[in-house]
């Protein structure tokens, strides 16, 4: 508990420092002044997972008491959600997050300095702690919410997803609301294995080729599948697939080519995201093209042009593609191989 002030006020007074804003006497023992609850909250509170986008918004998951809560800082988005209820009294919870979380101060530095060079125990003996609404006005917002169900940790990247989805839908983000619903549905879906936390990440960079790959990734995840399962099935071998995969990679630094294994698992596509795929990337097709290698080839394209910079490939320009067109279908494409390569396993 004194740690965490410490930690708070050091960060403050550091802050303000930064920015030509010294408080006098910077390590005076300055804490928040809390109710009884707050404390133990301080004491007991475990932070379990968390995703920062930048210096402003974070999303965590705390467990408190065996209780599991969800909280966000800096969202405009409010979790509407029946498992999830909002708490009105956060006193504990939110030194507890802007301490364990690499949260700046919203408010300027004069603000900062006028808050927290108010008063401290060595310039007052009957200091009893700043003001808790005070210290918490200076950061961005803080909710936090209870979860009627407890949480673990393939469940938490889904509800990260769900949240950072919404949260697209306000301020500047490219992603448009027919996205978000789509991305906001493959949450809801909880597809087993899925990297969710990858998808997450990337919902609100402002660079869409960061959802673009982060799609990508997930549909390479079930590249080892053909192989894999070709070998499982032909010497009788117990393990599922994406075991043998990862072993063969370890031990034999096997993996499967991309730009053939990406044509294989995109035939577990509906034709109708593939075609979407294909006339978002300006392929021509016939009556005999092969949607899955073609749409295949585009996209392997794109992800070279992405990720690579040689004087052969043209850098990819943002305004050459409707990326909210193009994710739209890759979040169905990744969802469709996904439960084809690791749903029919498990049915099996």
């Amino acid at each position: 508990m004194i740690a965490a002030n410490t930690t708070l006020f050091g960060r403050l007074t550091e802050f303000a420092r930064q920015r030509e804003f010294p408080v006098p006497d910077p390590s005076a023992p300055r804490w928040v002044h809390a109710n009884p609850e707050a404390d133990e909250v301080l004491k007991t509170a475990v932070l379990r997972s968390h995703m920062s986008f930048g210096r402003f918004r974070h999303l965590a998951w705390l467990e408190v008491n065996e209780q599991h809560y969800v909280a966000t800082i800096g969202f405009d988005y409010e979790v509407d959600d029946p498992g999830f209820d909002l708490l009105e009294d956060i006193q504990g919870y939110d030194v507890c997050l802007l301490t364990e979380l690499p949260v700046s101060p919203s408010a300027s530095a004069a603000e900062v300095y006028n808050v927290v060079a108010a008063d401290s125990r060595s310039s007052n003996p009957k200091y009893h702690g700043h003001d808790n609404t005070q210290i918490v006005a200076l950061f961005p917002p803080v909710r936090v919410f209870a979860s009627a169900e407890p949480i673990d940790d393939e469940l938490i990247w889904p509800i990260f997803l769900s949240i950072s989805s919404e949260e697209s839908r306000n301020g500047g983000s490219w992603i448009e609301s027919e996205l978000a619903d789509r991305l906001c549905a493959l949450a809801d879906a909880n597809v087993d294995l899925l990297p969710y936390k990858e998808l997450c990440r990337s919902t609100l960079d402002l660079d869409p080729r960061s959802l673009f790959m982060s799609l990508y990734r997930c549909v390479e995840a079930t590249y080892a599948h053909d192989k894999a399962t070709k070998l499982k099935q032909g010497l009788s071998i117990e393990h599922e697939w994406q075991e043998i995969a990862e072993i063969l990679e370890k031990e034999m630094s096997w993996r499967p080519l991309e730009a053939s294994s990406l044509n294989v698992v995109l035939a577990f596509a509906q034709v109708d995201d593939l075609r979407e795929v294909c006339e978002c990337l300006n392929v021509p097709l016939y009556k005999d093209t092969n949607l899955a290698s073609a749409a295949g080839k585009a996209v392997y394209d794109l992800r070279n042009r992405i990720v690579h910079y040689r004087p052969a490939l043209a850098p990819v320009e943002s305004e050459e593609i409707d990326w909210n067109r193009l994710c739209n279908a890759l979040v169905s494409v990744a969802g469709d191989v996904f439960h084809s390569a690791y749903g029919q396993e498990r049915a099996a």
